[in-house]
């Protein structure tokens, strides 16, 4: 069945998460935008109430704002304990598929811990001043280390929400054989209505804080009524194996 990746911005927020059934733990701080990068402190915090039978994902912000080889020197240990990480094309250069390879390169001389990567395709791609989705998937099938896609929104407060339209691209991602997972405002309702894109990950971060409030703090009883609803949408015994890999 589908999984439920929750972001979570602090170690009580992972425990409600987990509290109520989330099977992926993310962390990001909202406040920073849609792929708002956490202090490096919130990584380890996080990571200490997460069993390691959880996978973490982290946020990494978009490398249009100057997340480069010479901004990604983390601490000792850093990617201790992380599986995947993301980093949105927001605002990128021309050149971005030569920059994300230079981050990866210099991420792996650093630390030989490396986890997954993760692309992002905004759904409001073209009001983010992104690459063109189709440019984003490919690049995605021909990375090793890129082991899913994410379809997410960038603006946050407009309406941007991905629909079945979008299941030419999100195949294409399939085929390819990378995991599929999709964000962007999703609800109980939303993740009903997407169930025939047969996502590998439901990501939700607004729809599982109180009051349906993204910047407010999660509440296990809304995970709890997410995850039985990403729990019922089929996936394939194969897919289980892919999200899993690290």
């Amino acid at each position: 069945m589908a999984k439920l990746l929750i972001s979570v911005r602090s170690r009580d927020e992972a425990s409600a998460a987990l509290a109520g059934g989330a099977d992926i733990i993310d962390v990001k701080e909202p406040v920073n935008g849609s792929l708002g990068r956490a202090p490096f402190a919130v990584w380890r915090q996080v990571r200490q109430v997460v069993p390691s039978s959880i996978p973490m994902s982290v946020a990494l912000g978009e490398l249009g704002d100057g997340f480069g080889a010479q901004s990604v020197d983390t601490p000792p240990g850093a990617w201790a304990g992380v599986s995947f990480r993301k980093i949105g094309l927001a605002g990128a250069p021309p050149d971005w598929i030569e920059r994300w390879s230079s981050l990866r390169r210099h991420s792996r001389e650093l630390d030989s811990s490396d986890p997954a990567w993760v692309a992002v395709v905004y759904m409001d791609w073209q009001f983010a001043r992104a690459p063109d989705p189709d440019a984003i998937i490919r690049a995605a099938g021909e990375i090793d280390d890129c082991r899913g896609v994410l379809f997410d929104t960038w603006d946050k407060s407009r309406c941007w929400g991905i629909d079945l339209t979008w299941k030419p691209l999100v195949d294409r991602v399939r085929d390819a054989g990378r995991f599929v997972a999709l964000a962007g405002s999703l609800d109980v309702e939303a993740i009903g209505r997407l169930a025939p894109l047969a996502p590998d990950i439901f990501a939700v971060r607004g729809a599982a804080c109180a009051g349906g409030d993204r910047l407010k703090t999660v509440d296990p009883q809304r995970v709890s009524v997410l995850a039985r609803a990403a729990g019922s949408i089929p996936i394939g015994e194969d897919r289980e194996i892919l999200w899993q890999r690290t």
